[in-house]
Parts: structure tokens; sequence; C-alpha cells
């Protein structure tokens, strides 16, 4: 117990501390600048299809801990983050950064009351404790990134087959923005976040946005090379006035052979992979298995011959 009133009070104390230096920087700040702030905030907020809808009591108080600690990198490079892996909401830096508090202190408790319970040394549950501390602290970010991953995987896959079908609607004798929200509604099934974030740009065209700046705001949610490239191969487009199927066609036969190319790449990478296994795992037991009985038939001999 005195254990747990220390740690609790440590942490009660580094909150204030860190709340009270947040509020001095805020107040201390230029009135134009924190206008401005505001404005780019609310400016990224509204790209959300989720932008208003009301948190439940929970994230409401996950996101009042997290908004005492302000990100490393900055609350927009923070964002960009989190609109990469596909999470738009207004309050979800706060509940990331909650989150990340909530962890660092659930785990350590946990994992006391657990020691508590088995009457665990005194010294073996302090350094086990300050770990799961570390671990509990950086496990939304290790969810972060392997959200990010797995979504720009999807992306990639599947954004050369919605090319076929944009240039297939184009073709057809539809514009960029209704086919856009064609292709959207055709690939909801095979790729839901490719087919959300072509909607959300026809929604944002629908609006009152350029079509430029909607496909270059896809393109900073995404975070995706190829979809760079998209937006600026359909800018230049636009620009010169050019047919708008045949360079979309060759951009998807482009994103095609670079996918080949990537899936050929990773077969030659599986080679090199899977010796590891093999030399630590098979081959140990592979000679176990071949010379195992002639060892134990030498050391019958050897024993006899004694």
């Amino acid at each position: 117990m005195l254990i747990m009133t220390f740690s609790i009070l440590i942490f009660a104390a580094v909150v204030a501390s860190a709340y009270a230096m947040h509020v001095q920087l805020v107040s201390g700040k230029d009135p134009a600048a924190l206008r401005l702030r505001k404005i780019r905030a609310g400016r990224l907020a509204n790209l959300s299809p989720a932008f208003g809808e009301q948190p439940s009591l929970l994230l409401k108080l996950i996101a009042r801990l997290g908004g005492f600690f302000p990100a490393r990198e900055g609350r927009d490079a923070l964002r960009s983050g989190l609109v990469c892996a596909g999470h738009r909401s207004a309050s979800a830096p706060l509940v990331f950064l909650g989150g990340k508090i909530v962890f660092a202190i659930l785990l350590p408790l946990l994992w006391i009351g657990f020691a508590f319970a088995t009457a665990r040394p005194l010294g073996n549950m302090l350094a086990y404790s300050v770990i799961l501390t570390a671990v509990g602290f950086y496990l939304p970010s290790i969810y972060l990134a392997m959200r990010q991953r797995q979504r720009r995987a999807n992306l990639l896959a599947s954004l050369p087959d919605a090319l076929d079908l944009l240039v297939v609607c184009v073709e057809a004798g539809l514009g960029v923005t209704a086919a856009v929200q064609r292709v959207s509604a055709e690939i909801r099934r095979t790729s839901p976040p490719l087919s959300d974030e072509l909607g959300l740009v026809h929604q944002e065209i629908q609006t009152g946005v350029t079509r430029t700046d909607a496909m270059r705001n896809l393109a900073q949610r995404t975070g995706v090379d190829e979809v760079y490239s998209l937006v600026a191969m359909l800018t230049q487009t636009e620009r010169l006035g050019t047919s708008v199927a045949q360079a979309l066609r060759a951009h998807a036969s482009s994103m095609r052979t670079r996918r080949r190319q990537r899936a050929e790449q990773m077969a030659r990478k599986a080679s090199v992979k899977l010796a590891f296994p093999l030399v630590l795992l098979v081959l140990p037991a592979l000679l176990i298995i071949i010379l195992g009985p002639a060892a134990i038939q030498l050391m019958k001999a050897l024993v006899s011959g004694n």
C-alpha cells in the first residue's frame, strides 16, 4: 500500500505541474497565433465525416486526461498521423494521448496488485513496474503504427483496380467527380478505406472545394506516394487540358507494374528471411534426428569396450 500511495502521489504531482505549465504557455501566447491555430485545427477537423458526433463519457474522460500532455511533434503532426491511420475524429488526438496515460498507469497497477497477491519481492516488483509503465506508454503508438501500415497496404493493393474502374467510368462519359462517386460505391466491399477516402473527396467537391484541393487533401490523408503521384498527374492533366482517360490508363498501368515489382521484391526477401529459422530451428532438430541414434550407438560401444 505504501508503494501504491507513493506512485499515485508522484503521478498527481506530474499531472499538476504539466497542467500548470500548459496553462501558462497557452495564456502567454499571442492571440493572433492562437486564432490562426484554431482556424487551422478547424480546417483539419472539417475533413472528418465523423466531426460533430458526440463522444461517449469514457472518451471524454480519456480526452480530458490526454489534453494535459501535448505531443512531442506537435498537435498537427499527431493529428496527421491519426488521419493516416483512419482516425479522423476531432477528439482523436486527445484520446490517443489519454490512452498513453491510462495504459502507463493501468499496467503497473495491475502488476503491483498481482505482486502483492503472490508476495513477490520488492525489487522485482519495482523493476517490472517501471518496464510496464514504459510499455503501456508506447502501446498506443505501436498500435497506431500497425494501423497505418495495414491501411497503406490496403490502399496500395486496391488503388490500381480503382483506377481501372475510374478509367471505365470516364470513358463511358461520366465526369471525374461523378466517376469518383461511382468508384467509391463500387469498391466499398473490397476496400472500405479507399472507398471512404474517395467518398470524402466527392463530399468536399460538393461542398465547394476545388477538385485540385480535394485531391491534395486525399494525398495528405492517406500518406501514400502513389496517391501523391496520382494527384500530381490529375492536376497537370487539368492544367494542360489533355485526356483524363488516357492519363489514368497510363498511370494505372504503371501502378500495376509497381505492384508486381513489389511482389517480386517480397518474394526475393522471403528466401533471406527463411534462412534464420532454418539454421536456428530446423537444422538443429534435423541433426539431432539424423546423428542422435549414431551417437547413442557410439556411446554404448565405448561403454562396452571399457
